[in-house]
């Protein structure tokens, strides 16, 4: 009695993570298309999704269905349960820029009342797309490129190191 009762448990639970599964890909506009060039595009995306940790960066004029794109690979990988966190910044003034994404101490600067979660971590266990990142100061870039090297950030006024599991996704028109 005790075993069927777990078997329809577990059978009850694939169904409605597929069932969540399928919710949350039919919430993502659909892609509509036939052409070589987008093909290739979402089979090189469902790739880059089944590694789970690789960085991506989708490049486009603007108008062209970066972010579709970009919001795509999350929804078709291993991380699609975790937190999708998106930041356009171009629309962040460049002082906001360094807290929203790495977070801060309280105290760290003038109104930093409290501590505060920084994107890398939030998006912690899934994705954070990172819009418009030309637009970034060169500045902040290289304090990026520690995050992709060693999985790492470090909070505005703190000397604690964080790991994080965080996939990045850039978008951009240059």
């Amino acid at each position: 009695d005790h075993l069927g009762i777990v078997l329809g448990r577990a059978l009850e639970h694939g169904r409605l993570r597929r069932e969540v599964d399928d919710a949350r890909r039919e919430k993502l506009p659909p892609i509509i298309g036939e052409s070589p060039g987008l093909r290739t595009a979402l089979l090189r995306l469902e790739k880059a999704g089944k590694s789970g940790t690789a960085t991506i960066i989708v490049r486009g004029e603007t108008g062209s269905g970066k972010g579709l794109l970009a919001r795509y690979l999350p929804a078709h990988s291993a991380r699609a349960d975790g937190p999708f966190v998106e930041l356009n910044c171009s629309a962040i003034p460049e002082q906001l820029l360094e807290s929203e994404l790495f977070g801060h101490e309280k105290g760290a600067f003038t109104d930093a009342k409290r501590f505060k979660k920084g994107l890398f971590e939030l998006a912690d266990g899934g994705t954070l797309l990172l819009d418009e990142i030309g637009e970034m100061p060169l500045a902040l870039q290289s304090k990026l490129l520690r995050v992709l090297q060693e999985g790492e950030v470090r909070p505005l006024g703190s000397a604690v190191v964080r790991k994080i599991d965080t996939r990045i996704v850039a978008a951009t028109n240059r």
